[in-house]
């Protein structure tokens, strides 16, 4: 993609719309934005004679082989290279719906006649490694397990920076929780460590009283003994 880049800031007219040939055809290129941007290729918006191929261009970068359908009379005509990306790029938008589309959904999002070609031009997908997964021919589905990334339109931008600002708020709450447990966990360790401590202290000091008490009652035990027999031989 980068040669095409650098030859389309000096692209102007009908070399502008070659370009876009080119590049809606090579094999391996399936993002287009950065084209988009670049002022010789947006300036064919406003062109009467090549803004169709801006439009087939924007297709290519956000739409589906429907959106073209929808609006071929105003657009150029698809080599077959072309027609097949545009068929792969569909693929992946469906995927980013669901990971298991239905070949019915397939047939008619692709235009395709009947289960072989489809089949075919997943399986060709699969080895330009657009996409990653299964055919169910049981089932009549294909269970997706990778699809490759697309164009965002700049209107997905606002939407897309909203949901991360969104959920930068909730890291930040969680990370806040977070800390605040950790800071409880820490003083909750403290003060069984305290309370530890002086549990230990208190055992230690009940097991002295309790190691020297025997002594004690056994001395006194002793002095006691002669007494208790002598008033036994009284009787």
């Amino acid at each position: 993609m980068e040669q095409f880049l650098a030859l389309a800031k000096n692209a102007r007219g009908g070399s502008a719309v070659a370009l876009i040939q080119q590049v809606l055809a090579q094999p391996g290129v399936f993002v287009f934005g950065e084209l988009l941007e670049i002022p010789s290729i947006a300036a064919l918006a406003d062109s009467a004679d090549h803004s169709a191929y801006y439009t087939l261009l924007k297709v290519f970068a956000y739409g589906t082989y429907a959106d073209y359908k929808a609006h071929s009379p105003l657009l150029p005509e698809l080599a077959p290279p072309q027609l097949q990306k545009l068929r792969f790029l569909s693929i992946v938008s469906l995927a980013a719906t669901t990971k298991q589309i239905k070949y019915s959904d397939l047939l008619q999002q692709l235009d395709i006649p009947n289960v072989r070609q489809l089949e075919d031009l997943i399986i060709q997908a699969i080895y330009a490694d657009v996409v990653r997964g299964k055919l169910d021919q049981e089932r009549s589905i294909l269970h997706v397990e990778f699809a490759i990334g697309r164009d965002i339109t700049p209107e997905s931008m606002s939407t897309m920076f909203a949901t991360l600002t969104k959920w930068n708020a909730q890291c930040d709450l969680a990370l806040k929780s977070i800390v605040t447990c950790m800071e409880q966990a820490s003083k909750d360790r403290h003060s069984f460590l305290q309370e530890k401590e002086a549990h230990g202290r208190a055992v230690e000091h009940a097991t002295k009283r309790v190691a020297s008490a025997p002594d004690t009652e056994f001395a006194n035990g002793s002095a006691d003994l002669p007494t208790a027999k002598r008033q036994k031989g009284k009787r």
